[in-house]
């Protein structure tokens, strides 16, 4: 399929797989797209302004990491890694479109095929022919409401978030300030709402076009509103301004509070500073809001990306309910679009569409701009949604506390207690073929770069969630294969091998797909997220006489490999403390999410474990932990803790792991004492 992408300041149609409808998520077959002047504009000129990686390498640590990386690897090494992340990745603009249905994911029921929608979301209502976008930010279209218009639903939806913060009522005066696309439908719903508006632009065919539309609008040139709202208001002043405009410098908010009444209501939608006039806040007892986006919802991953709603009766007007009501007030012909619609450009005529929002021509820049798309075909022929049909199996160990269960890793009668037999490819007389599944910053940094440096591995193919991401880890790396789904990875003959590199939550369904069609496999850490996810990897693998390889890294370090020689010479069990001065992340980062991630424990300290299990070579009797109480600021999620490990040759080891270190201590430190 074709999508568009910014590179370099440029916009150019790149050819990408077609999305997957994974679970949770509606596939559509795109109609139509709005290019919002405003938003296209600004993410064209930061691509093309964007600094280089040496001249933002100003962090201390990063260049302390640099220097570091030039002594082990030298200046091949440094340039290398440059190399990979250095480049300048592409964007994927485009946050409002609307097509028709094509498919669905499971858990999405009530929007079958054929259904015409509007979509929502930066990253998932993108400039692209096929879009996966999650059911939160779907609305389904009234049958009165053509999709040219039903493409302007995410712009309505922030300009009515807007209003609803101003809770303007019948009768009110309300200011609007910057008749841009979306203040012009600002403009639009407050009129709708029963208030008198009063607008006003530095732009006079926009004010134009305003007056043209039925509501007050001005030339700031031609119409001071410092006299003009107290002309109007009979002295009172407005009741609420709504601030649509984008200002580097805060004249524009400032300029709000001159306008407002004493406790009337200050919005600021658009991108404006804030550096405010204290007095007249102070004095005039104003409320100052800012306004969300396209409302609650936005932003909230469990919301969005894990479609979990609001129930009604407690948020009445989530993102979802803000853009079906905007369709609704089109469809009342409350709000009219059709007036705004400046140019309509074919898809492949894209770059055409970013030149005219970026030139000023002699009416001034065009305000809506739309991007026109082929047909949907009736048959389209969908990509498979490969995840395992029943998910990722889940569930609890039973047992008392700080009992290992029988079966569990690292006692005898679990079936890793012996190496697996596996068929191996015959040493020198194979190239080995290696499919990616997932392509994160750690895949394309670290595992990419050295594997194309390695002449016994091909890569054949990469699968990837982001059509944009796919094409760009081929581009870079040089891979022929590129889609959104695990399957074709696995049908292809010619790979032998899969790297798994997706978050933790899809590895044990994605490992054993693969091993299930006679795939070895290199599973980044950590093998599973729950104990049940076991057995049967490792009995998949055993039953295909496969390699199932998981990217523990420590042991296998050149100082982890002399220390362990050095300790199996050594009398009697061995005392160690590892440290790990881990770094602070957010609790809102996805290794933190339980479902996703697992926490750090799961994702990260099984390195650890791993390496101690690997220097000492017993396995673990018994643990003991306790961690520092979390308190949602310092202490995220339990990821600060010291934990007492017991081996099965007598050995002791304290592992301390932490989250509130200082970032310029050593990350790990390790001490063994024996013999």
């Amino acid at each position: 399929m074709k999508q568009v992408v910014l590179r370099e300041g440029k916009a150019i149609l790149e050819e990408v797989p077609v999305p997957v409808a994974e679970p949770g998520r509606v596939l559509v077959r795109t109609s139509h797209s709005v290019l919002s002047a405003g938003t296209e504009r600004a993410a064209l000129h930061s691509g093309a302004d964007a600094a280089t990686l040496l001249g933002q390498a100003t962090d201390p640590g990063k260049i302390r990491r640099a220097l570091e990386v030039l002594r082990d690897e030298g200046p091949g090494g440094v340039l290398a890694r440059l190399r990979a992340r250095g480049e300048a990745e592409p964007v994927a603009p485009g946050y409002s479109a609307s097509g028709v249905v094509q498919g669905v994911g499971r858990g999405v029921s009530d929007l079958p095929p054929g259904s015409r929608v509007a979509c929502a979301g930066a990253g998932y209502a993108s400039h692209a022919e096929w879009i996966a976008v999650p059911r939160n930010l779907v609305a389904p279209v009234p049958d009165d409401v053509a999709l040219e218009e039903a493409a302007f639903g995410t712009l309505g939806a922030i300009a009515l978030q807007g209003v609803r913060r101003s809770a303007v009522q019948v009768g009110e005066c309300a200011v609007v300030l910057g008749l841009g696309l979306i203040g012009t439908l600002g403009a639009q719903i407050l009129r709708a709402a029963g208030a008198r508006v009063l607008a006003f632009d530095t732009d006079p065919t926009r004010a134009a076009r305003g007056r043209a539309l039925g509501f007050e609008a001005y030339d700031l040139a031609a119409r001071d509103p410092r006299q003009e709202v107290p002309r109007a208001t009979g002295g009172l002043l407005a009741d609420a301004v709504l601030i649509f405009a984008a200002s580097h410098g805060s004249e524009v908010v400032n300029l709000a509070m001159r306008l407002c009444r004493r406790k009337g209501k200050l919005v600021v939608i658009g991108d404006v500073g804030l550096d405010l006039d204290r007095s007249l806040l102070y004095e005039k007892e104003l409320d100052f809001l800012i306004s969300t986006s396209y409302g609650p919802g936005r932003y909230d991953p469990l919301y969005e990306e894990k479609g979990i709603d609001y129930p009604a009766a407690y948020v009445r007007w989530t993102e979802n309910r803000n853009l079906s009501a905007f369709l609704g007030l089109i469809a009342a012909r409350r709000v009219d679009v059709r007036p705004l619609i400046d140019r309509v450009f074919a898809l492949q005529e894209a770059p055409a569409a970013y030149e005219a929002i970026d030139r000023e021509g002699p009416e001034g820049r065009p305000l809506g701009v739309l991007l026109r798309y082929p047909a949907a075909p009736e048959s389209p022929g969908l990509p498979a949604d490969v995840t395992p049909p029943n998910g990722p199996r889940r569930g609890t160990t039973a047992g008392a506390p700080g009992a290992r269960p029988s079966g569990a890793p690292g006692t005898a009668d679990h079936p890793a207690a012996s190496a697996p037999e596996f068929d191996p490819l015959p040493a020198g007389t194979h190239e080995i073929g290696l499919g990616l599944c997932g392509a994160g910053a750690f895949v394309k940094s670290v595992h990419l770069p050295e594997l194309r440096k390695m002449k016994r591995f091909a890569l054949r193919a990469v699968a990837t969630a982001s059509p944009l991401n796919a094409r760009e880890t081929a581009r870079r790396f040089g891979i022929s294969k590129v889609s959104t789904g695990l399957a074709e990875i696995l049908d292809d003959p010619s790979v032998d091998l899969v790297l798994i590199g997706t978050r933790h939550h899809l590895h044990a369904g994605q490992a054993e797909a693969a091993l299930r069609a006679g795939k070895h496999v290199f599973l980044e850490k950590p093998l599973c997220l729950v104990e049940e996810e076991v057995a049967p990897l490792l009995l998949e693998a055993r039953r295909r006489r496969r390699l199932l390889a998981v990217g523990f890294n420590r042991r296998y370090s050149p100082l982890a490999l002399r220390a362990r020689e050095v300790l199996r010479r050594l009398p009697g069990p061995a005392l160690a403390l590892y440290r790990v001065n881990a770094g602070r992340l957010p609790a809102g980062h996805w290794t933190q999410d339980r479902s996703q991630g697992g926490g750090r424990v799961l994702g990260e300290c099984c390195h650890f474990l791993d390496l101690l299990l690997a220097l000492v070579g017993a396995p673990i009797s018994a643990i003991e932990a306790r961690a520092l109480p979390t308190d949602g600021a310092t202490v995220v999620a339990s990821d600060s803790f010291a934990a007492l490990l017991s081996f099965a040759d007598g050995s002791r080891a304290t592992l301390l792991y932490t989250g509130l270190g200082d970032p310029g201590l050593a990350k790990e430190r390790l001490e063994i004492f024996k013999g």
